[in-house]
């Protein structure tokens, strides 16, 4: 009717694309955005998974192994390294070791140092004591021998053959000198010194001469004299002179006049001046003097106290 308004159809009227009622589009739509939303989970889900690459080929393979191969041998390098290298203990104890050595060297060393001052004293006292007293810093004739305890052997032993005299030095016999005394053995110079007398052109005794010495009652220096047989004479200065007596001979060189050093041989011993010499008999021994001026090392003393003083004249104070 005229004036009314006309009712609408549900149709698009407009002759659109759209068929059908729009809410079916809308539910269409849904439907495809769920659809999307689940694939992409399922997408996302997968990609975890190794992919699967195809077959791999020999060159690949070979790099595959080189690289694996580098890998084992670098961790079993760093195992070896682990297992040589010492830990800082281990380190520690041989920092300790190794310095040990250095400081009982270094120990030693002080030790030495500091022992250096006083023994450089006490050999200088030695020395200054040596020159003050001529009579110390003598060494034993005979290398090795004892200061012999026999008192017949010692200085003021009696000696009826000297007009009821006395022995005036020291008798070195093999039997009670603690070492070898033959022929070849050598006699050394007790001190420093010079040649006062050496017996060169020395004669052995014969029977008129032990007949001679016996009518003249034994009495007189040079029959003493005789008695000693081939000597050699050291005279050390300051009144101080040694003699070596009974010798078998005298060391090449040795004369008058001649500087000897300490511990320099000079003869050999024997058994000059006594009657062994023509009785085809054997009696090797050094007789040995310490002079002073006219004297005796121990003149007036008993052997064994002149003992003593020969003991201190070869250090040997105390044995």
């Amino acid at each position: 009717m005229p004036g009314q308004p006309s009712r609408r159809s549900n149709r698009n009227t407009d002759g659109g694309w759209l068929i059908g009622p729009t809410w079916l589009y809308v539910a269409l739509a849904v439907i495809i955005f769920v659809a999307a939303a689940a694939i992409a989970v399922v997408q996302a889900t997968g990609s975890d998974e190794a992919p699967d690459t195809g077959p791999v080929d020999s060159d690949s393979m070979a790099e595959l192994q080189q690289a694996q191969t580098a890998v084992e041998e670098s961790e079993a390098t760093v195992t070896d390294t682990a297992d040589t290298e010492p830990t800082v203990a281990q380190q520690q104890e041989i920092q300790v070791q190794n310095s040990a050595p250095q400081e009982q060297e270094l120990t030693e060393t002080q030790s030495q140092d500091q022992a250096q001052p006083a023994q450089q004293a006490q050999t200088a006292d030695a020395q200054s004591s040596q020159q003050s007293n001529p009579l110390l810093g003598f060494q034993r004739p005979i290398a090795g021998a004892c200061i012999t305890e026999h008192e017949g052997h010692l200085p003021n032993a009696t000696r009826a053959y000297r007009n009821n005299g006395v022995h005036e030095g020291l008798d070195f016999y093999q039997w009670a000198s603690c070492t070898l005394i033959d022929y070849g053995t050598p006699i050394l110079a007790a001190k420093a010194g010079v040649i006062s007398r050496a017996d060169l052109d020395y004669v052995d005794i014969t029977p008129a001469d032990w007949e001679r010495f016996q009518a003249n009652n034994w009495e007189g220096e040079e029959i003493l004299d005789e008695l000693r047989g081939r000597q050699v004479w050291i005279d050390h200065g300051r009144g101080i002179v040694t003699r070596y007596a009974h010798l078998s001979a005298i060391a090449d060189g040795i004369a008058a006049g001649v500087e000897v050093r300490q511990g320099q041989i000079i003869g050999y011993p024997g058994e000059s001046g006594q009657q062994e010499v023509y009785q085809d008999a054997v009696d090797i021994h050094l007789h040995f003097e310490i002079r002073i001026a006219d004297g005796w090392l121990g003149q007036g003393e008993t052997p064994q106290q002149a003992r003593k003083l020969y003991l201190e004249a070869f250090g040997l104070a105390g044995e």
